[in-house]
């Protein structure tokens, strides 16, 4: 049996300090099973990771919201795999669909993002998913077969990375994708 991860959403990005300590409060009172069965990882928005990271129970891991490609230079507002590791952050989510909707990242820009936090000793979760208008055309399959495939070609050791089903059309619409949608619409 493969590893499970709950992974947790749901992170205001304009919360407040307060409210991020509230979030940690109740991750920290919960019930985990081992890390045996689960791997819990949260992924707070970048400027309360030290804060949540510092506050949670050891067995509750954080991840950063998304990663830069390369290391250092002049990209304003990016945040380097470097920086993350220097923060101790193991995890970093890359591909999620606002990144590729709202700024135009490519499956194979995402392929690219992967490799190289793999390379800088991070692990990934992966985002993969498709639209409604994709879901109701049939085309599911083809459009994650296509965004896994880019990372495949990029990578060849998966160990370290979580293939996250997310289907767009269900993102703050009230759907819910069912376990066996999300099943079926794994190519791996």
């Amino acid at each position: 049996m493969g590893r499970k991860f709950f992974v947790g959403g749901n992170w205001k990005c304009n919360g407040t300090v307060e409210q991020v300590e509230s979030i940690v409060n109740t991750l920290n009172a919960g019930q985990i099973a081992s890390t045996d069965v689960v791997e819990v990882v949260v992924s707070p928005p970048y400027v309360f990771l030290p804060t949540v990271k510092g506050k949670l129970r050891p067995e509750i891991q954080v991840a950063a919201q998304n990663c830069w490609v390369k290391k250092g230079g002049a990209f304003t507002g990016e945040v380097s795999a470097e920086m993350l590791v220097n923060l101790g952050v193991p995890w970093v989510i890359l591909g999620h669909s606002e990144r590729r909707s709202l700024m135009g990242e490519s499956s194979e820009f995402v392929g690219e993002k992967v490799a190289y936090a793999l390379a800088q000793g991070l692990k990934v979760i992966a985002c993969v998913g498709e639209t409604l208008e994709q879901r109701e055309a049939g085309s599911t399959m083809a459009v994650v077969a296509e965004q896994t495939k880019a990372i495949a070609g990029k990578i060849k050791d998966w160990t370290n990375v979580v293939v996250a089903y997310e289907p767009v059309w269900a993102i703050g619409t009230g759907k819910v994708a069912t376990p066996a949608q999300a099943q079926e619409s794994m190519p791996i």
